[in-house]
Formats: structure tokens, C-alpha cells, sequence
């Protein structure tokens, strides 16, 4: 089998030799395929012995599917210039049903959330579409976004490494660009 090393930059070929193969895959790594084959069910009794850790709290996220599993991800950056300007990022996420990201500077900022980081220190996604506005695009956040499908980005400068990523660029004022986006999303699903 082949595994992805290096933050994407190499990849590792392994060869399992056990009787017993697990492997995991990661979300939208392989794209959903209906066969019509029945499953079939197996029932299994497993003994676990009583483990020393306890589980005293469960705190989940709600209201937006989790980042790994997000299809469409709008993320944003340094370049929002301040927290009180995330509205904008938030209003195209709700209308293109995409869950919210940031780059780390943000989270660190306490902008955002936490568990909202993508990036090589934070999550690894793979969504169908990223939207990255006012990122520069670091080497440490693209290994967490180079996964994804298709990568649109935002950014006043040019010279911006995220735009050697990216699939579609606009180089803008992201305080022009994105209520703009915004617009012509509302128009086209009021259209369609």
C-alpha cells in the first residue's frame, strides 16, 4: 500500500505481512459509490476488560459538521485584520453550507477557536473545495489543506505563496471580494 509522508511531500510504499490487515482511510479519500449489493451483517461477542481511563466530560461541537468530515471549507486569516470582521467569512460559509477554518496566527490570537486550526500543527483536511481569504499560505498550513480537491484563494498580494496551490486565485481586497462572492452565491441558489 501507498501512504502519503512527509507532509504530501513524498510518498511511502508498506507492505503488511499479518494475518490480519487493518487499514484506514481518511474523509473524502475515496469518493462514495453505490454498488446495490446487499451487506451482510455479523454479530461478534468481544470480552474487553475494564480499562483504567475514564471519560469524566464529552464536549461536541454543534451546528457545523466537524472539519475533517466538511465537503466545503471557507477559511480565513491574518488578513480579516481583526476579529470583529469574521461576519463576512461566516455569512459565505452559512450560504454555501461550509464549515468555518483559520490559520493558526488566528487561533493563537484567540480570533477563533481552536479546533477551527487547519494546518500542519492543527487539523488535516481533505474537503471537495477550500476557500482560503487572507491567508498567505505558509508551508505548515498548505500541508494541512493540500489534500483538498479544489483550492480557491483570496488574497490582496500577488506574490502570496498560497496562489502556487491554488486551483482558482483572486487577488483582491478580501473586504471587496468576499461580500461580492457572497452576492453572486445568493443570486445563483435564488436562480437555481
Amino acid at each position: 500500500m501507498k501512504k502519503s509522508v512527509f507532509s504530501g511531500k513524498a510518498v511511502a510504499e508498506y507492505a503488511i505481512s499479518s494475518p490480519i490487515k487493518i487499514l484506514s482511510l481518511l474523509g473524502n479519500a475515496v469518493k462514495p459509490e453505490a454498488t446495490g449489493a446487499p451487506a451482510s451483517v455479523e454479530n461478534l461477542a468481544v470480552s474487553v476488560p475494564a480499562g483504567r481511563i475514564r471519560v469524566k466530560d464529552v464536549k461536541t461541537i454543534e451546528g457545523q459538521v466537524p472539519l475533517p468530515e466538511a465537503e466545503v471549507v471557507v477559511s480565513a486569516g491574518r488578513g480579516m485584520k481583526e476579529p470583529g470582521n469574521w461576519g463576512i467569512v461566516e455569512e459565505l460559509a452559512e450560504i454555501l453550507g461550509a464549515t468555518t477554518a483559520c490559520s493558526r496566527p488566528v487561533a493563537d490570537s484567540h480570533w477563533r477557536p481552536h479546533h477551527e486550526h487547519v494546518g500542519q500543527t492543527g487539523i488535516a483536511i481533505r474537503p471537495n473545495l477550500y476557500i482560503a481569504i487572507g491567508i498567505s499560505g505558509a508551508i505548515q498550513h498548505l500541508a494541512g489543506v493540500n489534500n483538498s480537491k479544489v483550492i480557491v484563494v483570496i488574497n490582496k498580494d500577488p506574490e502570496a505563496p498560497f496562489f502556487k496551490a491554488a486551483d482558482y486565485g483572486v487577488v483582491g481586497d478580501l473586504f471587496e471580494v468576499v461580500p461580492r462572492l457572497t452576492e453572486a452565491v445568493k443570486k445563483f441558489k435564488a436562480a437555481n
